[in-house]
């Protein structure tokens, strides 16, 4: 995995579509051949949630069932997204900050009931349905991910963000439509809590200094600030009708702030993140 986290299009190579579930593990097999859903079927499956996977490029899910001698089933879900970014990003939404990190290395959480995690692409989602010994869900989980591709680290983005204050395991990753804007994409988001003030720092990937320089004139237009002209590096306070008072700064492709709670230390934590974007 390169040091700087790249939302470029990726296309899947035939290895990465044409992994295959285990057929059978500890008295638990397959039952029948997975269902294979894509952008243009997926609601069938989940209606009401389609539309978040489909934000985040997704390409096509592998929906399986395996059940045991006494018919109890594990429902397993495999959503291959377009890159590992957006994989983790779709994971990232649907995690619910503090979860408990299930066994190993992976990234992932996990309870009695519910295993989710990521591996390269791919996004995989285990449910064990009408009770059942929860310890199998974790052995699934290794024998699935052994035949997944693909990176296991986080995000490199991610290692940008200043440890201090930093709330574990509820970043964010957005692929469009960041802080409710059109013209924010492909944006980390942290959240911190340092002397009872909550805020988020964020940085957002542009694809050149000219998309970065994009997207803070169309900021500024919305905030309704005097017309200025972007340079290819700045900083200032963006009254956000959405967000309130936003403080940014950019510099080549990169564009990083925070927003929320003012904070003795917020300014200094955003310059913190700032010098470690821009050795990216």
């Amino acid at each position: 995995m390169t040091a700087v986290l790249v939302f470029a299009l990726l296309a899947a190579s035939p290895d990465e579509a044409a992994f295959k579930l285990p057929g059978r593990i500890d008295g638990w097999k397959l039952a029948g051949a997975p269902a294979k859903y894509t952008p243009e079927t997926l609601y069938d499956y989940i209606d009401g949630g389609a539309e978040a996977f489909l934000q985040f490029d997704f390409q096509e899910l592998t929906a399986a069932t395996y059940v045991n001698a006494k018919k109890v089933e594990i429902r397993a879900d495999i959503y291959r997204h377009r890159d590992p970014a957006r994989a983790f990003g779709i994971y990232s939404q649907e995690r619910r900050p503090g979860s408990t990190k299930m066994p190993g290395k992976l990234e992932g959480v996990a309870s009695a009931d519910h295993l989710e995690f990521v591996a390269g692409a791919y996004y995989v989602k285990l449910a064990l349905l009408d009770g059942g010994p929860a310890a199998i869900l974790p052995k699934l989980a290794k024998k699935i991910a052994a035949r997944l591709p693909g990176p296991r680290d986080l995000p490199a983005v991610l290692g940008c963000f200043p440890d201090e204050g930093k709330l574990p395991r509820a970043e964010k990753l957005s692929a469009r439509d960041f802080l409710g804007h059109a013209f924010l994409h492909d944006a980390a988001a942290v959240p911190y809590e340092i002397a009872g003030a909550r805020f988020r720092l964020f940085a957002v990937e542009g694809k050149d200094a000219a998309d970065v320089r994009g997207m803070v004139e169309a900021w500024r237009k919305v905030g309704k600030l005097p017309a200025a002209e972007v340079g290819p590096e700045g900083a200032g306070t963006i009254k956000d009708p959405l967000n309130g008072e936003v403080s940014i700064a950019w510099r080549g492709r990169w564009l990083w702030g925070a927003v929320d709670d003012p904070s003795p230390r917020r300014q200094a934590l955003v310059e913190e993140l700032g010098r470690k974007l821009r050795r990216q």
